[in-house]
């Protein structure tokens, strides 16, 4: 029975370290622009990889990645759904975005710029749309109805409101990129907004669904 605990204890400590690295990501962002880059913000998270903070925005995403490729959910579609978010994430921090500055074959596997950029913005748009899936459907499910005065029913308000704010911080970063020009978007620093956006909705229902807020007085693994 114990055992049992620690392995419950363990999965919910997991899922909220897996919120707290996807939060941390745009706030590190921003602090290194602070202290590195004169205050002045790039034009998007991918585009640190460009910078002296690719070692750490490679690493938070490659981290982040593992941890969600290791997790196990409740069933064969949780597992898949999380298993394709990481190998995603993991496609976002190797394949870079395309950039004014953009170095020949950066990439491990030395695709041309082309190439790589497709790779990265496939990755990217699967990667946040699985999470707004993950969020608004998968974590909302529940074996038992559903009481409103439960604190379930309230986590399940909050998964919804993330769910949505990564779709619609999705569909706005697509609209931007197909129609922005690149001086609007420098000078906007919108697709940074949106995604900042979309990363704390994922750091939030990942900490919900960690225990980290709202969780039930009892811990169980039913209705998280």
């Amino acid at each position: 029975m114990r055992r049992n605990r620690s392995i419950v204890i363990s999965y919910m400590n997991l899922r909220t370290l897996i919120g707290i690295l996807g939060m941390l990501l745009p706030i590190m962002c921003y602090i290194w622009c602070c202290i590195y880059n004169n205050n002045t913000v790039l034009e998007s998270i991918s585009m640190h990889y460009y910078s002296n903070f690719r070692d750490i925005f490679v690493g938070i995403l490659i981290t982040s990645s593992v941890f969600l490729i290791t997790y196990k959910g409740y069933n064969i579609l949780d597992n898949i759904i999380t298993v394709v978010i990481g190998i995603s994430g993991i496609g976002i921090a190797l394949f870079p975005c395309d950039t004014e500055i953009m170095i020949e074959n950066v990439n491990f596997l030395m695709l041309n710029n082309t190439q790589t950029s497709i790779i990265h913005y496939l990755s990217a748009g699967l990667f946040f749309a699985l999470l707004a899936f993950n969020s608004f459907y998968l974590f909302t499910k529940s074996k038992e109805k559903i009481n409103r005065k439960s604190r379930k029913y309230y986590r399940n308000i909050i998964y919804r409101i993330c769910g949505v704010s990564i779709l619609i911080g999705l569909i706005g970063v697509m609209l931007t990129l197909f129609l922005g020009s690149r001086d609007f978007r420098n000078e906007t620093h919108l697709i940074l907004i949106l995604e900042t956006v979309m990363l704390i909705a994922f750091g939030i229902s990942w900490l919900v669904k960690g225990g980290a807020i709202i969780k039930d007085k009892k811990l169980t693994t039913a209705s998280t």
